[in-house]
């Protein structure tokens, strides 16, 4: 029997704000008075919007593998690694505009990804708990 409780939440909190994040704007050009990035952009913009819906589906579909905990864990850390890789690639997009200051150009929106992360190692943190407890208790049988 495999305990899941607070992680599986967590797991679907991540999820969610991930999936938020996919169709909110990541970036705002001041110049042109244009919004980049989320589900209403182009071309190299379209990166965050696929990796953040690969990062929510991620999330949704490590809540169904509780029966392989190692599994979920490795998911966890993966699911981390496309998130930190979004907000990189949201960075670059940044950084390459033409006349764009870096600060004035990135919308309060890119905290959800962040968010989504600690939710991400909360739910880490759960499993390996539960790992924990699970090979205690067949230590004492």
């Amino acid at each position: 029997m495999v305990i899941q409780r607070k992680q599986s939440l967590f797991l679907l909190i991540a999820a969610i704000l991930m999936g938020v994040f996919a169709f909110m704007p990541s970036l705002w050009d001041q110049n042109e008075k244009t919004i980049l990035g989320g589900y209403y952009s182009e071309g190299v913009d379209m990166i965050p919007f696929i990796l953040s819906c690969l990062t929510a589906l991620l999330s949704f579909i490590t809540i169904f593998k509780f029966k392989n905990l190692r599994l979920q864990k490795i998911l966890c850390v993966v699911n981390i690694l496309f998130i930190i890789s979004t907000l990189a690639t949201i960075c670059c997009i940044a950084l390459f505009q033409k006349n764009c200051d870096i600060l004035e150009s990135i919308t309060y929106y890119n905290v959800l990804p962040v968010l989504a992360i600690i939710f991400l190692l909360l739910a880490h943190k759960g499993i390996t708990h539960d790992q924990r407890l699970l090979s205690g208790s067949g230590r004492i049988r």
